[in-house]
């Protein structure tokens, strides 16, 4: 005879994406994804500035670095798509998080920082 126990069936889904989007670490792996096809020694540098970041806003001025980085070894269109995606996750980030509020990055003109 099989009946049901209460606690079957109550538990929520739990969605990856809101699970990683609340910790800094998935925001630094997104970082490295971007430039993961790239060898020169300024990505070293990038990989070190960002194990120091503790905050968004850190991440947020290592933007231009990145930028820079993709445009000089691919395109200016391919940095432009990696960097909107980092900025999209960024800013879902900052607005999803209990910790950290969006008026912490900066917005308008610095958004375009190249």
């Amino acid at each position: 005879m099989f009946f049901r126990l209460p606690w079957f069936g109550k538990t929520q889904p739990v969605h990856d994406q809101d699970t990683q989007v609340l910790e800094l670490d998935f925001l630094v792996d997104e970082f490295h994804e971007a430039m993961a096809d790239i060898k020169d020694p300024l990505r070293t540098r990038i990989h070190a500035a960002l194990m120091s970041c503790e905050t968004p806003k850190d991440l947020w001025f290592l933007r231009g670095k990145l930028f820079n980085l993709i445009s000089k070894h691919h395109c200016e269109s391919e940095a432009n798509t990696r960097v909107a995606r980092l900025d999209q996750k960024l800013r879902f980030f900052v607005s999803n998080h209990p910790d950290y509020s969006p008026e912490e990055l900066p917005s308008g003109p610095m958004a375009l920082l190249h």
